[in-house]
């Protein structure tokens, strides 16, 4: 190989290797994906280069054995087909920007019948790739941040709304859709797959849907709130019961429409209870609805939000019951409702706002 074909080589290399962390990133959107198949079509040299790094990070070795790709016999093509058809290169194949910037066109070299099957196979896995989701092998994880939201189009269709400082981890594969929330609130537009069950774990609580909408939140530990807007879902503990289908009512409970399941220290409620959707639903307009509930938990749902959290400290003001609907981002005007309440003080400092009672007059 002369001087000025090992720089080629090089440089292709450098193209295959940016393709591949795009890959690794994320599923690709259709304009990349066309852009990466256009890249393997342009030469065999753009096909061998790719497979190599693939093969080197061992993760399309796994992909190629689970669905009878044959990767040597590929390689063993595009070489065979470049030595019978030599190629003469005499100008360097520029060096692209990002994939995601397409802004690049590579040098269109003919392919012969073997290299073109050989791009082909690994076209069709790229496809693959795209309309599945992200290999078993190379999960994604989303995560927003204190007082941060986020909407996350998943590869199937389905929508992933994430509510602030939470995160869940995608594992799609052929069989399965399966997401993790590792920490807070996510709501989930599930686009119908009758062939692959959409499956959520928090915790020790699994949620099974094939098209539906409903909100997971894993509030601490082993505590998770399951609440179903539309459709219906069935909920259980660790790995689906191996049973007959007449006997899945005594360990799978489903809730419906309207409903909501509350799981506690990893045990499973006897049966779902209806739930106000307004109320479960206003954190996606970053409101906080609350009818007759705890202050202390109201206080601990604004702290999800706000830099200057609310103290409260004594169990009988944690107790007393309070309604309204407040703006998530707006604690003032909380601390000025709280101030309202009768037995009720308020105490402002740089490190949080305390709530306290006070005496009141005879």
């Amino acid at each position: 190989m002369t001087p000025s074909e090992e720089r080629i080589r090089s440089a292709v290399a450098l193209q295959a290797g940016e393709w591949f962390v795009a890959h690794r990133a994320g599923p690709l959107d259709e304009a990349d994906r066309a852009a990466f198949v256009d890249w393997l079509m342009a030469s065999p040299v753009h096909v061998e280069e790719y497979l190599g790094i693939a093969l080197v990070a061992r993760d399309l070795a796994t992909v190629a054995s689970d669905h009878g790709v044959p990767l040597e016999s590929i390689l063993d093509e595009a070489r065979a087909d470049q030595s019978d058809n030599v190629v003469t290169l005499t100008e360097p194949i520029p060096v692209p920007d990002p994939p995601v910037t397409r802004s690049w066109t590579p040098r269109a070299w003919p392919l012969a019948a073997s290299a073109a099957a050989a791009a082909v196979m690994l076209i069709a896995w790229v496809l693959w790739w795209g309309h599945e989701g992200e290999l078993a092998s190379a999960p994604q994880t989303y995560a927003t941040a204190h007082g941060e939201q986020s909407e996350v189009q998943l590869p199937d269709g389905s929508v992933m709304r994430l509510n602030t400082d939470s995160a869940a981890t995608l594992r799609y594969s052929g069989a399965e859709r399966a997401i993790s929330v590792e920490r807070g609130q996510a709501l989930f537009q599930v686009a119908h797959d009758s062939e692959r069950p959409f499956r959520v774990a928090a915790g020790d609580a699994q949620v099974l849907a094939i098209g539906t909408r409903f909100e997971v939140y894993r509030k601490s530990g082993n505590n998770v709130l399951v609440t179903v807007i539309d459709g219906a879902v069935n909920v259980f503990i660790g790995n689906p019961p191996a049973t007959r289908k007449a006997d899945l009512s005594r360990h799978v409970l489903r809730v419906g429409a309207g409903q909501q399941a509350r799981i506690e220290a990893g045990i499973m409620p006897s049966q779902p209870v209806p739930v106000n959707l307004q109320e479960t639903l206003a954190w996606l307009d970053r409101k906080l609805s609350f009818e007759h509930r705890p202050l202390g938990e109201v206080a601990d749902e604004f702290n999800r939000y706000a830099q200057i959290p609310f103290q409260i400290q004594d169990p009988a003001l944690r107790a007393l019951p309070i309604s309204g609907v407040f703006d998530a981002d707006d604690t003032d005007s909380f601390a000025a409702f709280l101030e309202t309440l009768d037995g009720v003080a308020v105490e402002r400092a740089s490190t949080g706002i305390r709530v306290v009672g006070r005496h009141l007059p005879d």
